[in-house]
């Protein structure tokens, strides 16, 4: 039993969930709290982009209650990267995408959804059938939908602004963004866009230098310092909150007060 809400961790779009083990126990090292994975395996994510994401929401539901077994707690931090927050999201709800799949109600299970990297929007016309799961969410459950009961916490990076005709890192992010949002030419963490990481009702946690996954430098799950700095950051209630980090190491942090940010020297 614990007086702690454990942590369950939705991974990004074709993972593995054993390639978030070390960011897992970083977590638990950090918070106290215990961490579970939910088991969605590259298969999962193969059979969601060809179907729904139906299979994915049942296997964070496993997870969940899982977790709530194992610890007694009546409630979890649910944590998605990547595609993974759009998982989250749709995991709240009381809607089933088609018909015949489950819906969990997962808002009673959990207190507080953190959604890293995520692409919370997506143009109407999306073509890729992930970006239209994110709309069909956005859709169902606009803004923070479950709020003040659930709540949401929106992580995103600020790494790289896609240039066609820039460096290799800018033209491979150009190409990420128009891919997913039709707009090449704007910020974001290498593969979401920064237009896409809004969603009304959210706090909004912006990083500035860190990018999107491992091979976009230094990313969300990096490193301790990394992961106990947004964790901080993310227990203080506020609308919008900006980090600015330094290239390659993190002092502690000195945190300023201002209105509506939050602005957290790290230099």
């Amino acid at each position: 039993m614990t007086d702690k809400e454990p942590i369950v961790l939705i991974g990004g779009f074709g993972s593995h969930w054993s390639d978030y083990r070390t960011a897992a126990r970083l977590m638990a090292n950090i918070t106290g709290r215990r961490v579970f994975i939910a088991g969605i395996t590259r298969f999962s994510w193969l059979l969601a982009s060809v179907s729904d994401y139906s299979l994915l929401i049942d296997r964070t539901h496993a997870a969940v209650c899982h977790a709530l077994r194992q610890t007694g707690a009546q409630k979890v931090i649910l944590i998605g990267h990547s595609a993974g927050g759009v998982v989250g999201r749709a995991y709240l709800g009381d809607r089933a995408i088609k018909p015949y799949h489950r819906t969990y109600h997962g808002y009673e299970r959990v207190s507080q959804l953190l959604m890293i990297g995520s692409p919370l929007r997506a143009p109407k016309q999306a073509s890729q059938r992930g970006m239209r799961a994110a709309a069909w969410v956005d859709e169902a459950y606009p803004g923070a939908y479950y709020a003040p009961q659930v709540r949401y916490v929106n992580i995103r990076g600020r790494y790289v602004e896609g240039k066609p005709n820039g460096s290799l890192r800018e033209r491979q992010a150009y190409y990420n963004y128009r891919f997913i949002s039709q707009n090449g030419a704007q910020w974001g963490d290498g593969v979401v866009p920064l237009s896409l990481s809004e969603l009304e009702g959210a706090s909004t946690l912006e990083l500035e230098g860190v990018g999107h996954s491992p091979g976009w430098g230094r990313w969300f799950f990096n490193d301790s310092e990394l992961i106990r700095t947004w964790w901080q950051a993310t227990q203080i209630s506020g609308a919008h909150i900006v980090i600015r980090l330094t290239p390659h190491r993190l002092s502690p942090p000195a945190w300023k007060a201002g209105k509506n940010v939050l602005k957290v020297s790290t230099s």
